[in-house]
């Protein structure tokens, strides 16, 4: 297993399907959120995008994927290079074959502190992929999105949602082999000694690891691992397996079959009060209160 594997196993991240279909008329999408990647993908026509992050409007085509990271700026899709609709008043939605663009539109909820966002604060804010540049992969993958989309077979919906589980990690396999990343955990993946560090604590983060297990595990000493990490994740190794431990306890706090006792056991906590103080001091509210704000 890899570390980018275990890394996309252990987050367990889900797509959230919130639109799939046409759109006609003076059309607004606003979909920004500081704790969800949301992803637009242009099926037919066109579109263009409103953001402060270019100077001008940028233009998506039939194939295009566009991505955007909790920390990225305000923006907007619309219908026009020059006009910004003020709502969705002037638009309306409909089946993919009367629509003027077709786009399939979801997020994945990543319900994080601001304290742990470094994990992803390394990727571009916005991430624009062209039909074009997509790789054989995730042009498959993208081609099969817009074919169930645009079909609306019995199950579509649920047949895209699962279909888009994958976009996530072939779009950071992306931006890793277009040499996008330069800074944070995707691109430590990509040095060989840390990577098998990475892969032990996304893997296994209820084990007891120590700076020397790690060391000796990854086959560097404590300088070396120590700088690399400072250096790539502006972080220690402790301090990292703790905000991972962190990232998945959210998780499992979702699950309703999982007790807070066994929440803070899978994570590597010698006891729940010992696991809830962490996860306040990360989240501002306990274990508990996260859970029940959940429903």
């Amino acid at each position: 297993m890899d570390s980018l594997t275990s890394f996309a196993n252990g987050l367990n991240l889900r797509a959230r399907l919130a639109y799939a279909g046409g759109v006609c008329g003076r059309w607004l999408m606003d979909h920004n959120s500081d704790k969800s990647i949301w992803f637009h993908l242009l099926g037919k026509g066109k579109g263009w995008v409103h953001t402060p992050a270019w100077q001008t409007p940028l233009e998506l085509e039939d194939g295009d994927l566009i991505l955007f990271m909790p920390h990225a700026a305000r923006h907007f899709l619309s219908y026009s290079r020059d006009h910004l609709p003020s709502d969705m008043t002037a638009a309306s939605t409909t089946n993919w074959e009367e629509g003027e663009a077709g786009f399939v539109c979801g997020e994945f909820e990543l319900g994080m502190p601001q304290s742990l966002s470094c994990l992803w604060r390394a990727l571009p804010a916005e991430i624009v992929i062209r039909k074009s540049r997509a790789g054989a992969s995730l042009a498959r993958l993208i081609e099969i999105v817009i074919g169930e989309s645009s079909g609306r077979r019995f199950g579509s919906d649920s047949v895209v949602e699962r279909l888009c589980d994958s976009l996530f990690v072939l779009v950071v396999r992306h931006c890793i082999e277009e040499n996008l990343v330069h800074q944070g955990v995707f691109a430590a993946m990509q040095d060989r000694r840390l990577a098998t560090v990475l892969d032990l604590m996304h893997r296994e983060p209820w084990q007891p690891w120590t700076i020397a297990t790690l060391c000796s595990r990854g086959g560097m000493s404590k300088t070396v691992l120590s700088e690399k990490f400072a250096a790539l994740l502006g972080t220690s190794p402790i301090d990292y397996l703790g905000s991972w431990r962190m990232q998945i306890a959210a998780r499992w706090l979702k699950e309703s079959g999982m007790t807070i006792e066994r929440v803070a056991e899978r994570c590597g906590y010698d006891s729940a009060p010992a696991f809830s103080k962490a996860f306040k001091r990360s989240f501002g509210v306990s274990p508990g209160a996260y859970r029940r704000d959940l429903k």
